[in-house]
């Protein structure tokens, strides 16, 4: 990596567990995390952020708004549509639709393995 680069890539967590986003936000160090516990926190982050964001992860089961109709909303706006989102959930059964949504990961929950989360999402945002 360039040691000249002082700009870290962005990546915003969207998911109502708190326990998640602080495991996300020390698993990706490395990275600016920004987090967000619902839809609407999770919008307006997206939206103020959207030319500098390199990835979104997002949980499904969110407190109003679910993961999948958030995903339908960014995979449909032109500013957000092409920022990577990786979907994470304990619904395995919604595996297949988000990817064909447009997620370009599934992460079953709970995931432990840091190195393994940093290996994807360095291959994902490089």
């Amino acid at each position: 990596m360039d040691a000249v680069t002082t700009e870290k890539k962005k990546i915003l967590v969207i998911d109502d567990a708190e326990v998640n986003q602080m495991l996300l936000t020390r698993m990706l160090a490395d990275y600016e995390v920004l987090t967000a516990s619902d839809d609407k926190e999770g919008m307006a982050l997206l939206q103020k952020n959207a030319d500098s964001l390199s990835l979104i992860i997002l949980d499904l089961v969110l407190p109003e708004v679910n993961g999948i109709e958030l995903l339908q909303q960014i995979k449909s706006d032109p500013a957000t549509k092409n920022i990577p989102v990786i979907i994470m959930s304990a619904q395995v059964q919604m595996e297949q639709t988000t990817l064909d949504m447009g997620a370009v990961e599934f992460w079953r929950k709970p995931f432990y393995n840091a190195a393994e989360v940093q290996k994807r999402v360095a291959k994902i945002i490089r």
